[in-house]
């Protein structure tokens, strides 16, 4: 989760010259009109419609119903952590094929759009999206048919009694969704009764922290209070019991807590999570080794995990005859290897 660009260099860009017609710029003008019509109609259904109905699939298409066909468009500005969770699992699942994959929750099967720029779906044997709005499912099975996907099927259900026709999957997610399902734990057990051994589950979603929680994820009182009410009014619950659950069900292997704009919401930025987790391993850190930087964390250095290995701090650190060296003595390796990278005097400190 770098800052920035993906690290390739930049393109050299030659001027162009463009002619433009009245035609065009009316077109232009109609798309642009109507993709705001579009996106203030979402906004009306988030922040002013309060979701009815006799159950939660009614209160679903209720409340997305009349914002299916612009869900896309304006989610695409609004559920940051889409992207990143989607390549974090393309990136435990490179090298496999005859994948299978469920979407829960998985709305108008854009997540699988999205998969495509990091695993051909070629690797994939079959991807279930499923959801409980009708209209969200619609929507997806309109782009299976236009996209021509065969090996995706859209099923409208309830994730929490969903079941592959295959015995185990290889992949679970819930993109946004976990927030949506009350009975939160009866649908992360039902996934993970059909979780591979091997497999992966992955989760972004938006979150508050718990009064006593990690320091990645730790809020001060008034924003945990801030979010978790405005969410409260659309029936989406952000707080910590969700992510605990998970990780009373399975061991984290990656994690990222971060914050994103909102489409036409100057100042506020919405706090979400990615989450990546697997069936506990007896002989397995309980973490994956690599370190991503917290949010904000300026994108120079990172200090390294083991002691044992000093090597990534003279990569950075760059020593010379000048530097007084400030170190904890631990088992004496650092002390003694910034001696024999050239600096002039270390102070060691332990107990």
């Amino acid at each position: 989760m770098g800052a920035g660009g993906d690290g390739r260099p930049g393109r050299v860009l030659k001027p162009t010259l463009r002619s433009f017609s009245i035609e065009g710029l009316s077109s232009l003008g109609r798309e642009g009109v109507k993709g705001l019509k579009n996106d203030l109609t979402v906004l009306r259904h988030i922040w002013f419609s309060n979701a009815k109905g006799g159950d939660h699939a009614a209160r679903l298409e209720n409340f997305y119903g009349p914002q299916a066909e612009a869900y896309d468009k304006f989610r695409a500005n609004f559920l940051w952590g889409r992207k990143p969770m989607l390549a974090a699992c393309a990136a435990r699942l490179r090298g496999r094929t005859n994948i299978t994959w469920v979407d829960l929750g998985g709305g108008t099967g854009e997540n699988v759009d999205m998969m495509a720029q990091y695993l051909p779906l070629e690797n994939f044997k079959s991807i279930y999206i499923v959801d409980l709005c009708h209209s969200l499912c619609n929507v997806a099975k309109k782009k299976v048919q236009q996209k021509g996907w065969k090996n995706v099927n859209v099923v409208e259900a309830d994730a929490c009694m969903f079941a592959p026709p295959e015995e185990t999957v290889t992949l679970v997610t819930f993109s946004y969704s976990l927030s949506m399902i009350p009975p939160f734990n009866a649908a992360v057990d039902r996934a993970c009764s059909y979780l591979d051994v091997d497999g992966i589950m992955g989760v972004a979603d938006f979150f508050v922290s718990s009064r006593y929680d990690l320091p990645m994820r730790q809020m001060q009182w008034l924003r945990r209070f801030f979010w978790r009410s405005i969410f409260d009014v659309d029936n989406i619950d952000i707080g910590p019991e969700r992510r605990s659950f998970l990780e009373h069900r399975l061991e984290r292997v990656w994690e990222v807590n971060s914050q994103g704009s909102i489409p036409y919401v100057p100042y506020l930025r919405a706090p979400y999570y990615v989450w990546v987790g697997r069936h506990r391993q007896l002989g397995h850190p309980p973490h994956e080794n690599k370190v991503d930087r917290p949010a904000l964390f300026p994108p120079t250095f990172l200090y390294t995990q083991s002691w044992e290995d000093p090597e990534p701090d003279m990569q950075v650190m760059d020593i010379n005859s000048n530097d007084v060296c400030l170190t904890l003595t631990s088992g004496g390796c650092n002390a003694l290897n910034l001696l024999i990278n050239g600096a002039r005097e270390v102070v060691s400190v332990g107990r």
